[in-house]
């Protein structure tokens, strides 16, 4: 992993906590995700299973219903929808190293996620399964891009690349498609939100931007779990996830 920009005196106070935890070893923007996950309590943790109500937004749809989630170490994922009119099911996996996913519509057709739009963490809807994911890899590129403004607060922001097997304009792409800018409550090193961009299916040079917000955390078994997850998509919200259990 490639050491970012040094760090202000502030970040490093604010997560040398993080740096104690790894046996004192000089902080990196790897160890500081590291440090977080450590903080979330879910250095662990194997899988996660989230249960609540769903509000799911399209246009003029505002439909409300339930939801389960379930995210594991291996990079797999399954959101599933229950919604007053139509389920919605989002799945991922990985096979031999290979990601595949799929999506159901409200008329319960399936959709194969097509595979530009596969780089996205499958775990968006669970911070400590997503990060788990990124600190376990060996092939990223973190880097920390500084304390910034966000919603009214003032969040430590990450990049998260994956590193490409070249050089030239297709691995340039590889590299856009892969961002993840994560953002830390710089108090608590809880993820507070998430952004990526996903791709119309026939044009991955188009960008449409998805931000994750992560709020309400709340320990269940030592772990913290927000219990609210919002997502946005071109800034608009799209769905909303009230946690009432997690294990």
């Amino acid at each position: 992993m490639n050491r970012g920009p040094k760090m202000s005196i502030f970040a490093a106070l604010v997560f040398a906590s993080a740096q104690c935890l790894l046996g004192q070893q000089p902080a990196t923007p790897g160890s500081l995700l590291a440090g977080s996950l450590v903080a979330l309590g879910g250095a662990s943790i194997q899988q996660v299973t989230l249960t609540g109500t769903a509000e799911f937004i399209a246009g003029a749809t505002d439909d409300t219903g339930s939801f389960t989630g379930n995210c594991a170490y291996g990079g797999s994922s399954r959101l599933s929808l229950s919604l007053s009119s139509a389920s919605r099911t989002e799945t991922r996996q990985v096979a031999n190293g290979t990601p595949s996913g799929t999506w159901s519509d409200g008329n319960s057709v399936s959709h194969a996620i097509v595979p530009h739009n596969l780089y996205a963490p499958a775990a968006w809807f669970c911070p400590v399964m997503a990060l788990s994911q990124i600190v376990s890899a060996g092939n990223l590129n973190i880097q920390f891009a500084g304390n910034e403004e966000k919603d009214g607060a003032t969040l430590a922001h990450f990049t998260v690349t994956s590193v490409p097997p070249g050089t030239g304009p297709e691995f340039a792409l590889f590299t856009h498609l892969s961002q993840v800018d994560i953002f830390l409550d710089p108090q608590t090193s809880r993820p507070v939100v998430f952004d990526f961009n996903v791709h119309p299916d026939n044009n991955a040079l188009v960008d449409i931007p998805v931000e994750i917000r992560f709020s309400d955390y709340k320990q269940v078994n030592g772990v913290w779990t927000p219990f609210t997850v919002e997502k946005y998509v071109n800034s608009t919200l799209a769905l909303k996830l009230q946690v009432e259990s997690a294990s």
